[in-house]
């Protein structure tokens, strides 16, 4: 005799075992990294707090991202595998399409739109969250040489003189 927790454990399995798509382990995977990922570098008190906090909303941006995208992905893929399934005349194909096409999404999801959005809006969005006024970048200065510095290297990897009474002198004075 199972007990009332055994029992939907095996449901919820017989269920996911009939219905194997590849957005729940997806899901699954961006829920656990948006919220694991961000409390343990939090708890990292050997790195400055700045990095810690760019890192913990870098990390839980990117699973909210993540599972947004993969909703929004799978929707479009289950409207793309019902149009294919009409098109061919193989409607009873359409849950294999569907799984099928739904592993390419995700695939594809995490390969190319999550860091695509990651990238383009993760700086500002901090900078708005943590009111950095000093958003434009720093324009680099232009190095300014001294007289007595060398512009080149010497040709050995001893030390370069720059002492002009020292060395052979031509001409035969000492």
């Amino acid at each position: 005799m199972l007990t009332p927790f055994q029992n939907r454990f095996k449901n919820l399995c017989l269920k996911l075992g009939k219905n194997n798509n590849a957005l729940y382990g997806a899901l699954t995977i961006a829920a656990s990294k948006g919220i694991l990922r961000p409390t343990f570098t939090m708890m990292d008190k050997k790195q400055e707090r700045k990095s810690r906090t760019y890192t913990a909303f870098r990390e839980g941006f990117t699973g909210v991202v993540a599972f947004a995208s993969y909703l929004v992905t799978n929707a479009g893929v289950n409207k793309l595998a019902k149009h294919i399934a009409k098109e061919t005349n193989k409607l009873d194909k359409l849950p294999q399409m569907t799984s099928t096409l739904s592993l390419i999404s995700v695939s594809l999801t995490a390969l190319f739109v999550i860091p695509w959005i990651c990238n383009f809006a993760t700086k500002p969005l901090l900078d708005k969250i943590q009111g950095n006024k000093n958003t434009k970048p720093l324009t680099p200065q232009p190095k300014i040489h001294k007289s007595n510095d060398i512009p080149f290297r010497s040709l050995y990897y001893g030390r370069v003189y720059n002492n002009f009474n020292t060395g052979l002198k031509i001409g035969g004075g000492l």
